[in-house]
């Protein structure tokens, strides 16, 4: 009867600490979901990644060619992709060019997605590969309009945190020394957790007038990113905390930790109470 007591003693003590282990791991790494997120880095995750599910598979042609062509006031016109998609290897371009009646010039949308790496190469090397000069390089907190977006952030200091931030690239390039092209850009690099094949960019950019000041420019260019953004993703709240602080959130839950740390205390004094 000692040996029986002990042995059921043992099992109780080693399932209690099962239980509490799993109650007070994070929720996340019980449930081991895929999670997409928007980063301003390709290759590793930075501090300022921001959570989102896709409202349409990036890696699809036939899903990316339904992306709105109207966004607001700017009507898209779609660039043919067949040869810069053979030239990078990429699974999916998206190039569109987007105009407004309220604005002489066009903004540029590219999506990109690859499951090769080496087609994503730095918007900077990129560009000067075409000719042009680095004028600036920074990052941008881009402002996202949308009510449902931004309904998911409840107070101010979240609502702040909820800015999307992108890269900013200012370029120009020369001709007889004399600046003949300048664009401001902005892009961003959508990335899946756990680590998976494939790798999407978006970019906007636009062509800033020689003589002018970029700010302009760039204020209308993070406005349009800012609508592009909602009609590609929505906001994921990523779970937080344990699975005890998730479960204690509902009457069932609270009822389900209680039953599973009776289990292995009844097992540890089943022998006691046999005896008597």
């Amino acid at each position: 009867m000692s040996f029986y007591r002990q042995y059921l003693t043992i099992i109780g003590v080693l399932s209690l600490t099962v239980v509490l282990s799993v109650l007070l791991l994070p929720l996340n790494m019980i449930l081991a979901q895929e999670v997409t997120f928007i980063d301003t880095r390709s290759y590793w995750t930075s501090s300022e990644k921001v959570f989102v599910r896709t409202k349409m598979d990036l890696g699809s042609v036939e899903h990316m060619r339904q992306f709105p062509k109207m966004i607001g006031q700017w009507q898209g016109i779609d660039y043919e992709t067949s040869q810069i998609e053979e030239v990078l290897n990429a699974d999916v371009i998206l190039l569109r060019a987007y105009q407004s009646p309220s604005f002489y010039q066009s903004i540029f949308l590219l999506v990109m997605q690859s499951g090769d790496l080496g087609s994503f190469h730095p918007p900077p090397v990129c560009y000067e590969a075409l000719g042009f000069q680095i004028e600036g390089e920074a990052k941008e907190e881009i402002p996202i309009p949308s009510a449902e977006w931004v309904s998911y952030w409840r107070s101010e200091a979240e609502q702040s945190a909820s800015l999307i931030t992108a890269n900013k690239l200012v370029v120009f390039k020369e001709d007889n020394g004399q600046v003949s092209e300048r664009r401001v850009v902005l892009y961003f690099y959508v990335k899946k957790r756990p680590a998976a094949d494939e790798l999407t960019m978006v970019r906007v950019s636009a062509l800033v007038p020689i003589d002018m000041p970029y700010d302009g420019v760039l204020s209308l260019t993070k406005g349009f990113m800012g609508e592009v953004i909602p009609n590609l993703f929505e906001f994921y709240n990523e779970e937080r905390g344990s699975l005890a602080t998730n479960l204690a959130k509902s009457g069932p839950g609270w009822l389900l930790m209680v039953v599973l740390v009776l289990i292995p205390l009844a097992i540890m004094a089943y022998p006691r109470w046999r005896r008597r």
